[in-house]
């Protein structure tokens, strides 16, 4: 790959949801093959920048391109090892997920928990933040058992986490879920 071929793949990276937004949904099939493509470009430029867009991308398309096209590529952001790509595709999960059937969105619990128990490095703890101010938004898209079982334990460990921007920005994380939906379920002992 030549210099010139990525700066043009780059470019392309980043202007493919105005693309598909301004030319419609409709117009996917003509470009699916270029983003799939690059996607798996060995450039970290041009793969974070389509991490941090996806979840546009998947508000223009709707659940059912989302979740055959998407969705797999997502994971593949989620498990890059280049942690700014990671980053930048956990910052929206949230909003990508809202395009994804509550039944097919529980496949990504496994990827937030991992945030979770990521050792301390430079990066890491970016994406813990990162995680700790979306859980409230994460967790409002899942059922109150998932939300007890495996949400409210990360909550609590990001409050008690040693950096201070983790902890601070996990306290207001959980407002925006109602308190209907953190009760414990009925089944449930204290």
């Amino acid at each position: 790959d030549n210099s010139s071929n990525k700066d043009v793949c780059y470019y392309s990276s980043f202007n493919l949801p105005a693309f598909i937004y301004t030319l419609g949904k409709e117009k996917w099939d003509e470009f699916r093959k270029i983003y799939l493509k690059l996607s798996k470009f060995n450039d970290s430029r041009i793969k974070r920048t389509l991490a941090h867009s996806i979840h546009e991308l998947a508000r223009i398309l709707g659940q059912e391109i989302t979740e055959t096209d998407l969705v797999p590529i997502m994971e593949r952001f989620l498990k890059d090892t280049v942690n700014e790509i990671k980053v930048g595709a956990l910052k929206n999960l949230h909003i990508f997920l809202q395009e994804v059937s509550p039944e097919n969105r529980i496949q990504f619990i496994k990827y937030i928990q991992y945030v979770d128990g990521v050792t301390e490095s430079q990066y890491e703890w970016r994406m813990k933040l990162v995680l700790a101010q979306n859980l409230g938004k994460l967790a409002a898209l899942f059922d109150p058992e998932t939300v007890f079982d495996r949400f409210c334990p990360m909550y609590f460990k990001f409050c008690d986490e040693n950096v201070a921007q983790v902890s601070t920005g996990a306290a207001p994380s959980l407002i925006s879920v109602s308190y209907t939906h953190l009760t414990l379920p009925t089944n449930r002992e204290v």
